[in-house]
């Protein structure tokens, strides 16, 4: 993904690359540049294209500090200028306005002392240039070329700096981006969980009966709900206190959501009553799991509670039937519920 990412840079660097051919030949056109000069610049610049998509290509470039490859990108086209320059003299204006250009593709890629760096390379290249053609040509008026040199050390640095602090504002900016999705992701897991026990909310669990009743119904399935109410749970509020009747929750809900299928979905429906949905379930299955729950629970030791003290829960199941709303079938569910809460507690009961 990444690699492919860079490759798409060094795409974009390489059509600039066939625009700064483009303007050698435009130079030849109107005069300014021979033509030995424009092809022996635009071969340099065809072979550092071709050599850096031989790098990225072979996966050579994730052999360097930065895969990316744009310093060494950069550098090279600024070379490359500084050459086209000392042999073209009368273009050296026009070319002069690719190094701007060149920095540009570090701007998103690069903090500002390594801009500047290029930017204080960039101006050594072309005062070596400004020197190297002086030497070939003493007689020459060098004035032109000093402010062109002055103007490059003004607008070069300032170019990297700006292009620093841009750098730096998407870093920060992509930063807040991460912390605002993870902040989000936060929201959504307090949306639909319980504060207490930390298995899901009513909110939820009602969102995924409605689709599992939508999918059951599209696809000509069933699937069984089992409410569960942990009894006599005043009681234990009453003789153990608050702080009790809250660890008997979380133990409780501990023990209804292990062991699920990853299909399962458990969670608390309100007070002491908690709701497994079994999608793709009958009710002899939806029974075996809900036994296997209650049969964990009751042996379960809760610590700081008394170790004497047995908890126990009832658990009412029911199984969709075609054409049947979430609302009748917790209906159901609910009577089967209290018809085991009648007949003693601690026990499933299932209804047709």
């Amino acid at each position: 993904m990444r690699q492919a990412l860079r490759l798409r840079r060094y795409q974009m660097a390489a059509g600039t690359s066939m625009l700064a051919v483009g303007a050698l030949f435009i130079a030849q056109r109107f005069g300014v540049l021979s033509w030995p000069v424009a092809l022996e610049g635009s071969a340099m610049i065809l072979i550092l294209v071709l050599s850096f998509y031989l790098l990225f290509h072979f996966g050579l470039n994730l052999r360097f500090r930065d895969p990316s490859l744009t310093t060494e990108m950069i550098v090279c086209a600024v070379v490359v200028l500084a050459f086209l320059m000392y042999e073209a003299q009368d273009a050296r204006n026009a070319l002069s306005l690719f190094y701007p250009v060149a920095m540009l593709f570090g701007v998103l890629r690069l903090s500002t002392p390594r801009l500047l760096s290029i930017a204080g390379f960039a101006l050594l290249a072309h005062g070596t240039m400004l020197y190297l053609s002086a030497l070939r040509q003493p007689g020459v008026n060098s004035s032109e070329s000093l402010m062109q040199l002055a103007v490059l050390a003004v607008v070069l640095p300032w170019f990297a700096a700006m292009g620093g602090y841009v750098n730096a504002l998407r870093h920060r900016l992509a930063g807040s981006n991460r912390q605002l999705k993870i902040a989000f992701e936060r929201l959504e897991q307090v949306a639909i969980h319980d504060d207490l026990t930390g298995v899901f909310n009513r909110r939820f669990l009602l969102d995924v009966l409605t689709r599992e009743s939508s999918r059951a119904r599209r696809l000509g399935t069933a699937f069984s709900i089992c409410m569960f109410d942990l009894d006599h749970f005043k009681t234990i509020n009453d003789t153990l206190g608050h702080a009790a009747g809250d660890a008997v929750l979380k133990h409780f809900a501990r023990v209804g959501s292990s062991d699920l299928r990853a299909v399962d979905v458990f969670g608390r429906y309100g007070g002491e009553e908690f709701l497994l949905v079994l999608p793709d379930t009958g009710q002899q299955g939806a029974c075996a799991s809900a036994e296997r729950v209650r049969a964990a629970f009751e042996i379960a030791r809760i610590p700081r509670l008394p170790a004497d003290r047995r908890f126990t829960v009832t658990a009412g199941i029911a199984t969709s039937k075609p054409e049947e709303d979430v609302e009748a079938l917790l209906a159901r569910a609910d009577t089967a519920l209290y018809e085991g809460k009648a007949a003693g507690r601690n026990r499933i009961v299932a209804v047709g």
